[in-house]
């Protein structure tokens, strides 16, 4: 019979025995310390000195989480749309119903993502109208300028894309409550859509630093985990060299 193990003292070591499996031999002895004031034993090992428990540091310079930040493209076009439109104009375009309006883009790289971030941040109440390619013959205008004043007259609102106004429909043209002009983003928006993208402060930017780069060009220089810093440096340095091949390809004589 058992000896009863009320009034034992605080911290008695008690010797247990493990069970013995019939395929096992018999485990060696664990010292254990009882607790009479938790009731229950406890190990004689604290778990925050067990070897190999740590905690990890985070890194200073740690680059955020994918959903934490924009992608490139969303991060320089956002920051080039609200530089070119007031917070005004843009709740228009959120709620006014039967708006006709027209973006103005730099260049044809810049109509499909310009036009994926008016659907995410407009709706999908805006039909659009897209323009990247060769002017379409008097069908294609005649049929897109039909959808357009349907459209409108339906109370739906339209909007016209392109780096060339001259593609846009005429009756989307002439029916335009609103145009937004686009631009080369200059030092200003550089700096917000860096700051956006990397998720730190970036540094003032001079304007000429990416006068000559198109969106492909300067969606290029954003990696992931990079800092302002080496962003900046890359866009100079994709400038430069896009400018060395440029005088190269003036000054090399076409082959007859």
């Amino acid at each position: 019979m058992k000896k009863p193990t009320r009034g034992r003292p605080s911290g008695t070591v008690i010797r247990m025995t493990p069970k013995r499996r019939h395929d096992q031999r018999t485990a060696p002895l664990i010292d254990r310390i009882y607790d009479p004031k938790l009731g229950r034993f406890e190990d004689d090992d604290d778990d925050d000195q067990v070897e190999g428990n740590f905690l990890l540091e985070p890194e200073e310079d740690a680059a955020p989480p994918d959903g934490d930040r924009p992608n490139a493209v969303t991060a320089l076009v956002g920051a080039a749309f609200e530089a070119a439109t007031t917070p005004e104009l843009r709740r228009r375009l959120r709620h006014n119903q039967a708006l006709c309006a027209i973006v103005h883009v730099p260049s044809t790289a810049w109509v499909m993502p310009v036009s994926l971030y008016f659907r995410s941040t407009f709706g999908e109440r805006w039909l659009q109208q897209t323009r990247h390619g060769p002017t379409p013959g008097d069908r294609g205008f005649s049929t897109s300028s039909a959808s357009v004043s349907l459209a409108l007259s339906g109370g739906q609102s339209v909007v016209g894309i392109a780096a060339d106004l001259d593609l846009l429909p005429r009756a989307l043209i002439g029916a335009a409550d609103t145009t937004v002009r686009l631009t080369h983003p200059n030092g200003t928006v550089l700096k917000t859509a860096i700051a956006r993208f990397s998720k730190r402060t970036a540094p003032p930017l001079d304007d000429s630093i990416a006068a000559d780069l198109d969106l492909t060009d300067l969606v290029a220089a954003f990696r992931p985990g990079a800092g302002p810093a080496r962003i900046v440096q890359r866009l100079a340095a994709a400038a430069a060299a896009l400018r060395v091949y440029a005088d190269k390809r003036e000054t090399t004589p076409c082959s007859s």
